[in-house]
Formats: structure tokens, C-alpha cells, sequence
């Protein structure tokens, strides 16, 4: 059976609830990647080929009139994006930094404000 957004988010909670450094630096991946899974199916015109494509897509031709939504939004979700993406990479290939519970707890939070933000935007579409 396939996953999909919230799957990716639902783990990232669990693995915050570990406790522990390994499980806070998963949820931080995973809530990167469940925002990243919501957002690329939203985005008919957008780049489909790398995570920083989709984000400067965000930011930039998205703005300019390139998807249906709020020029807005789109740079709001952009910087979401990127800064989860920013946690990410601390948290995979930083391993001399210390990742802890709050900053866990933050991309979790960040993820969920992302895939509400985009819900309600392409729900605003369909309308």
C-alpha cells in the first residue's frame, strides 16, 4: 500500500516520542519529507526533478503567475520548505551537533502549519 504526506508526518511524531537524539533527528527528516511529499503534487507547473528545484520554483516562477495560488502563499510555503530542508541536513549529516527535543518538536510543528497552509490553498482553488 502505498504512503503518503501524513504517513511521513505520523512517523516523524512517533519517532519525536522516542526521546532520544536518533529519533529526534528522524522526525526532523521525516517532517521535511512529508511537507515536501504535500506540497509536490500541489504544483501543476512546478519542477518535479530535485527538492531545492521545487523550492526555488516556489519562490520564484510559482510567484510570477506560474500555479493558480496566492503569489503569497507560495513564497510562504518556499521558506517553510527551506528551512526545514536546512534541519534536514543538520540532522542527517551533522553529527557533531547536538539535535534536541525543541528543535525536533519545531519541524513537527512547521510540517503540520505547511500541509494546513497548503491544504486550505488548494482547497481555495477547487472552490
Amino acid at each position: 500500500m502505498p504512503v503518503n504526506s501524513h504517513d511521513f508526518l505520523s512517523f516523524a511524531k512517533d519517532c519525536h516520542n522516542r526521546a532520544d537524539e536518533i529519533g529526534y533527528r528522524n522526525a526532523i527528516g521525516r517532517a521535511y519529507y512529508s511537507s515536501y511529499h504535500h506540497v509536490l503534487p500541489a504544483m501543476v507547473n512546478g519542477p518535479k526533478e530535485s527538492h531545492q528545484g521545487l523550492i526555488n520554483y516556489l519562490q520564484g516562477d510559482a510567484c510570477r503567475g506560474h500555479e493558480a495560488y496566492d503569489p503569497k502563499d507560495m513564497r510562504g510555503i518556499g521558506f517553510i520548505l527551506t528551512q526545514l530542508k536546512a534541519q534536514r541536513i543538520i540532522a542527517d549529516y551533522r553529527l557533531d551537533q547536538h539535535v534536541t527535543s525543541k528543535q525536533s518538536g519545531l519541524a513537527i510543528n512547521m510540517a503540520v502549519r505547511l500541509i494546513e497552509k497548503c491544504t486550505e490553498m488548494t482547497k481555495s482553488i477547487a472552490s
